[in-house]
C-alpha cells in the first residue's frame, strides 16, 4: 500500500466530473481543494497498515491494553510497570490456550507465559518400580514440583535489606497464574534455581 500525497490527489480528482468548471489544471483551485485532502487520506492509509500488524496478539502494541481488556488479563496483581514483553506473552498464551492440567501442559503454559520451567510429578512406589525410585511420603502424591530457571532471587532472605520484595513481580506473576489454574486437593511447591 503506501500511496502518496500526489496519488491520493489524483484519486480524488478522478472521482470529480469531468467539464469545463472541473478543470484539473494543478495551479487552479480545484486540484489545491484535493491537494489539501490527501495528506489526510495518506495517514488514514498508514494508520490502516499499522492497525493490520495488531489484529493478532503476537504483533500488537498500541491496542494491548484492549487486547488486555477483552482476555481478563492480568488475571495475577502484576506491577503496573511490567514489562510489555510479559504482557503481550500473557496476552498470546490466553489468546491460544488450548486447556489440561498435565504436568507437560503447565510447562507449556509457563513456558508460553515467557518463563524456563521443569514440572515434576511425584508418583508412589509400587512393586513395577526399580529399587531406586525415591520413598515418597503419601502427601507428595498431591504436589507438583515446579523448578523455575532464569529468576534468581525470587524470594526475600534474612540478607536482604527491608526494601527487598518478599517476592519478585515476575514470580509472583508466575505462581498466581498457576495457582490460578490447578485443580482442587493439587498444590505446587516452587523451587528457584539460577
Amino acid at each position: 500500500m503506501g500511496h502518496s500525497v500526489a496519488q491520493w490527489t489524483n484519486a480524488l480528482l478522478a472521482q470529480m466530473p469531468r467539464g469545463v468548471l472541473w478543470q484539473r489544471a494543478t495551479s487552479l483551485d480545484l486540484y489545491k481543494y484535493a491537494q489539501g485532502y490527501a495528506p489526510r487520506l495518506e495517514r488514514a492509509e498508514q494508520s490502516a497498515d499499522i492497525l493490520l500488524l495488531e489484529m493478532r496478539p503476537e504483533t500488537t502494541l498500541q491496542l494491548l491494553d484492549d487486547w488486555e481488556e477483552y482476555l481478563g488479563l492480568p488475571e495475577c496483581a502484576a506491577e503496573p510497570v511490567s514489562n510489555i514483553e510479559y504482557r503481550r506473552y500473557a496476552v498470546i498464551e490466553k489468546y491460544h490456550r488450548k486447556g489440561g492440567l498435565q504436568a507437560w501442559n503447565i510447562q507449556k503454559l509457563a513456558t508460553d507465559l515467557g518463563f524456563t520451567v521443569e514440572v515434576d510429578e511425584a508418583f508412589p512406589h509400587h512393586c513395577l518400580r526399580s529399587c531406586t525410585y525415591p520413598l515418597w511420603p503419601p502427601q507428595y502424591r498431591y504436589i507438583l514440583r515446579v523448578t523455575v530457571y532464569g529468576i534468581p532471587g525470587a524470594y526475600m532472605t534474612c540478607l536482604d535489606d527491608v526494601l527487598t520484595p518478599l517476592l519478585t513481580s515476575d514470580a509472583r506473576v508466575l505462581e498466581c497464574t498457576l495457582n490460578r489454574y490447578k485443580v482442587g486437593g493439587l498444590y505446587y511447591e516452587f523451587y528457584y534455581a539460577v
